[in-house]
């Protein structure tokens, strides 16, 4: 395991985005961070990094191919009803968990990554604990299960996909860093989301 020591921790609630790279990096094992480990690192947190990556691959154009958005949105309603279901931590099968990266690929990122996540870390916080709280975390899962059905055919809608993908991602945001005020935003756009659904379909 890397002998760096972090300042945070993502249970501090503090710089909660940054904290979920640092973990990553120090479960670091022989030079490569599995994704078991890094899940293992984030507890019950761990659905929310997951939302937040997802997303932002079903919202931009790196789902560009016709249909891969469509099967981000599988993925991630899998991964949204095990947490609905109250799972504290995501099934994957184990050739997944066995993926690894380089700590060094990852430092890299980290420092490429390093202003961004500063910039968002300071706009969210551990905040609003009723909306951010178990039961509502169990609620958001059933929400994003949801919006990861309508990426389905909404990835036929040129652009259309990227309103439940970007609402995906914060709701990650929330489950991650316990903020009830992003919580609360995600909801406003699942409804948003659920008007632009009626209206296409």
């Amino acid at each position: 395991m890397s002998a760096s020591k972090q300042s945070n921790s993502i249970e501090d609630g503090e710089a909660p985005l940054e904290s979920i790279v640092d973990d990553a990096i120090a479960r670091s094992e022989n030079g490569r961070v599995s994704l078991r480990a890094v899940l293992s690192a984030w507890d019950d947190r761990s659905y929310g990094p997951l939302f937040i990556v997802l997303g932002f691959v079903g919202g931009t154009p790196l789902a560009v191919i016709p249909g891969a958005a469509a099967v981000v949105g599988v993925v991630i309603a899998i991964l949204a009803l095990q947490m609905a279901l109250g799972l504290n931590h995501p099934w994957l099968p184990e050739a997944a968990l066995k993926q690894s990266v380089s700590e060094d690929k990852l430092r890299e990122m980290r420092r490429k990554l390093d202003k961004p996540l500063r910039f968002i870390d300071h706009l969210i916080t551990q905040r609003w604990t009723w909306a951010a709280g178990e039961a509502m975390r169990r609620a958001a899962a059933i929400f994003v299960t949801a919006l990861g059905v309508v990426m389905i055919p909404f990835d036929a809608v040129p652009f259309a996909v990227a309103a439940p993908a970007w609402t995906i991602v914060l709701f990650g945001v929330a489950i991650t860093a316990r903020d009830g005020l992003v919580m609360t935003l995600a909801l406003a756009g699942c409804l948003a989301v659920g008007f632009l659904a009626v209206r296409a379909f």
